[in-house]
C-alpha cells in the first residue's frame, strides 16, 4: 500500500516538473517609458552662466549612445565636450570657453537611454545664457530634395552672422540643427540681425559643407531676423563647387585619356594649326577618350576647353599622341530603344547609341520587311546624329494604315512553332535566313562601322505600336508669365519634355508618371543649378501634387487627365 502511494507522489512530481519546463515567467510588461528629466544644473533658461559643466538628473538609471553624433550645441564649440553617466546622473564637460553673452542651446536628440529597453529621453534640451538675456528669435521650415521634391531627415541646418567673406566651404557652421523625419528643422535662441541660412548633409561631422560629397543647399539673400521666421524652406542639390582643374593627360592603351578634378558638362577639342578631326566621348564624368584617327603623325598639339556644371572653364593646349604597341580595343557595343509608331500620325521613332564614334552607317541594310514583297526602307534624313555620333535619333513617316502587329505567313510555306522558334534564335544577317523577319526593324550586319573600324553585329527591334485606344493623353496647365520647362518622369527617368506653355503629352503608355516644373528664370532652355560663389540659388523645381499629397500621375488606356496646375507646394518666404 505504500509502495503505491509513493509511485503516485513520483508521478505528480515527473508531471509538475514536466509542466514547469513547458512554460515560463514573462518578466512583465515591456518598459517602453523613456527617461525623464527631474533635474539639471544649470536649470534651463539660466542667464550669467559661468560654468564648464552640466548636470542633468533622471527618474532612472541611465546610458549614454553616441554622444558626439547625438548632440547638438549651438553656437558650435566643437566636438570636445565630453558626455558620462554615473547611474542616474549624466554629466556633459563642455570642455571650451564659453562666448559672453551668449545663449546657448543643447539639445541633447538620443544621447541619453534607459539601461532595460534603450528608450531615449524625449525632446531633451537646455538653454542658457551667459548674458542676462535668454536670445528667444527662430527661424523655421523645411528641408528637401529639390530635384526629388522629398523632405530630408538629419541634414544639418545652419545660421551664421551674414557676411560677404563668409564661404561655407571653409567656415564651420555656429547655429545648427537637424531636420526630423518629416524634413522640419528650428534654429532657436538666435539674436536679431541679418544671417545666411544653408543646409547640408554633413556626412563626416566637420561642419563643414564638402561640396564633393554631399548634398547641400543656402538661401542666397541675408535673412533679416527682427522677428521670428517660419516656412523659410531650404532646397538641396549635389553640386560640386570645387575649381576645374586638369589632372592628367596621357596615353592609356589604345586612346588617349584625358582627366580633370570633377565632372565636366562639355567640351571642345581643336587641333592647332592642323587640319586632323579628333574624335572623343566622355568615358565617364570627368574622363575625355581620344580616338587614335591620325596615326600617321606621332602627336597633335591641340586646343581643349572644358566647362563644368557652374560654369568653371579651363582653356589649355596640349599634345596628343598615342602608345605605338598594339593593344587590344574595346568592343563596339550597341544600345537600342524601344521602337514605337504612333498609328494615328504614322510617325515611327526609334533611338540607338554606340561605345564608339560612328564614322559609317549604310541605309541599304536597314529595312522594314511587311511581307514577302513589300519593305520599309530608311533614308539618311530619317537619321539624328550628336555631335560626337554616339547616339542617333531615328524618325520616320509611314502610312497610317500599317499594321506591324500582324506576322504574315510567307507564301508556300507553312509556320509551326518549332520554326518561329528557331527563327527567333538566329542572329545572323538577312542573307543568310531562310525566313524573313517580319514587321521589325532589321539593321544588317555592320550596317554602322565605328571610327576604329569595327562593324556592328546584326540588331532587329520589335515595334510598338501606339494608339488612341491603348495610349493616355496628359495636359499641363503652367504658370502664367513664367519660363518653364516641364518634365514627365518614370522611375526617375524623364520621358518628354515640353519648353512650350500648357503642354500636351499624347500616346503615352499606361503608367504612373511624376510631373516635374521647371521655372527657367534666364529662359536658357535648362535647369541652372546655382553658385554659392556669385549668391545665385539653383532655378526652383516644383512638383505636381493632388489634393492628397500624391506626386503619382496615373494615365490609362483610351484615357485624357488634366489639365493638372502645376503650383509651388514647398515654398520660402523670405
Amino acid at each position: 500500500m505504500k509502495l503505491n502511494i509513493y509511485l503516485i507522489i513520483l508521478v505528480i512530481l515527473i508531471s509538475g516538473i514536466r509542466c514547469a519546463k513547458q512554460t515560463q515567467p514573462t518578466g512583465g510588461p515591456k518598459d517602453e517609458i523613456p527617461p525623464k528629466l527631474l533635474e539639471s544644473s544649470p536649470p534651463n533658461r539660466q542667464t550669467n552662466f559661468k560654468g564648464n559643466e552640466i548636470q542633468l538628473t533622471f527618474d532612472e538609471a541611465i546610458q549614454t549612445n553616441n554622444p558626439r553624433e547625438q548632440i547638438v550645441i549651438t553656437p558650435s564649440i566643437g566636438k570636445k565636450f565630453e558626455l558620462t553617466n554615473r547611474k542616474t546622473k549624466a554629466i556633459l564637460k563642455l570642455n571650451s570657453d564659453l562666448t559672453e553673452n551668449t545663449t546657448y542651446t543643447i539639445s541633447f536628440r538620443e544621447s541619453i537611454q534607459d539601461l532595460s529597453e534603450k528608450n531615449s529621453a524625449v525632446n531633451l534640451k537646455i538653454a542658457f545664457s551667459t548674458g542676462n538675456l535668454i536670445d528667444s528669435l527662430s527661424i523655421s521650415g523645411i528641408v528637401y530634395d529639390l530635384l526629388e521634391g522629398e523632405p530630408k531627415k538629419n541634414i544639418t541646418v545652419a545660421a551664421q552672422r551674414y557676411s560677404d567673406t563668409l564661404d561655407i566651404f571653409k567656415h564651420e557652421a555656429q547655429w545648427i540643427t537637424l531636420s526630423n523625419e518629416k524634413g522640419e528643422y528650428s534654429l532657436e535662441n538666435l539674436k536679431d540681425g541679418n544671417y545666411l541660412i544653408y543646409a547640408f548633409d554633413d556626412k563626416n561631422k566637420n561642419l563643414l559643407v564638402d561640396s564633393k560629397n554631399e548634398s547641400y543647399g543656402f538661401i542666397s539673400s541675408p535673412v533679416n531676423l527682427d522677428t521670428s521666421i517660419t516656412q523659410l524652406n531650404i532646397p538641396l542639390v549635389r553640386l560640386d563647387t570645387r575649381p576645374l582643374k586638369l589632372i592628367s593627360s596621357k596615353p592609356l592603351t589604345s586612346y588617349f585619356n584625358i582627366r580633370f578634378s570633377k565632372g565636366i558638362l562639355n567640351y571642345v577639342i581643336k587641333p592647332v594649326d592642323s587640319t586632323f578631326i579628333t574624335q572623343s566621348i566622355i568615358e565617364d564624368i570627368s574622363t575625355i577618350k581620344v580616338f587614335n584617327t591620325f596615326p600617321e603623325i606621332d602627336s597633335l598639339q591641340s586646343r581643349i576647353i572644358a566647362t563644368d556644371s557652374i560654369n568653371n572653364t579651363i582653356d589649355t593646349v596640349l599634345f596628343i599622341k598615342f602608345d605605338k604597341r598594339q593593344t587590344p580595343k574595346d568592343k563596339f557595343t550597341i544600345r537600342s530603344e524601344d521602337v514605337i509608331f504612333i498609328q494615328p500620325k504614322g510617325t515611327l521613332s526609334s533611338a540607338v547609341s554606340f561605345s564608339k564614334p560612328v564614322r559609317h552607317f549604310s541605309t541599304d541594310s536597314i529595312f522594314i520587311q511587311l511581307d514577302s514583297a513589300n519593305f520599309i526602307r530608311f533614308d539618311t534624313t530619317d537619321f539624328k546624329w550628336n555631335a560626337n555620333r554616339t547616339h542617333v535619333s531615328i524618325s520616320k513617316i509611314v502610312q497610317k494604315e500599317t499594321d506591324f502587329t500582324k506576322t504574315p505567313v510567307q507564301p508556300g510555306r507553312s509556320r509551326s512553332s518549332g520554326e518561329r522558334n528557331n527563327r527567333e534564335e538566329k542572329t545572323q544577317d538577312l542573307n543568310e535566313t531562310k525566313i524573313p523577319v517580319i514587321n521589325q526593324i532589321i539593321f544588317g550586319k555592320a550596317s554602322f562601322i565605328s571610327i576604329e573600324q569595327d562593324t556592328s553585329a546584326y540588331l532587329k527591334l520589335s515595334i510598338k505600336t501606339n494608339t488612341f485606344e491603348n495610349t493616355g493623353t496628359l495636359l499641363i496647365s503652367t504658370p502664367a508669365n513664367e519660363s518653364s520647362i516641364v518634365q514627365l518622369i518614370k522611375v526617375n527617368t524623364i520621358i518628354r519634355e515640353s519648353k512650350e506653355p500648357n503642354p500636351r503629352f499624347e500616346y503615352l503608355e499606361p503608367a504612373d508618371f511624376k510631373l516635374r516644373l521647371i521655372i527657367d528664370k534666364n529662359n536658357n532652355g535648362i535647369w541652372d543649378p546655382g553658385n554659392f560663389y556669385k549668391r545665385t540659388e539653383p532655378e526652383a523645381v516644383i512638383f505636381y501634387e493632388n489634393e492628397k499629397k500624391n506626386k503619382n500621375v496615373t494615365i490609362k488606356a483610351n484615357w485624357e487627365v488634366g489639365p493638372l496646375l502645376i503650383t509651388p507646394l514647398i515654398r520660402v518666404d523670405k
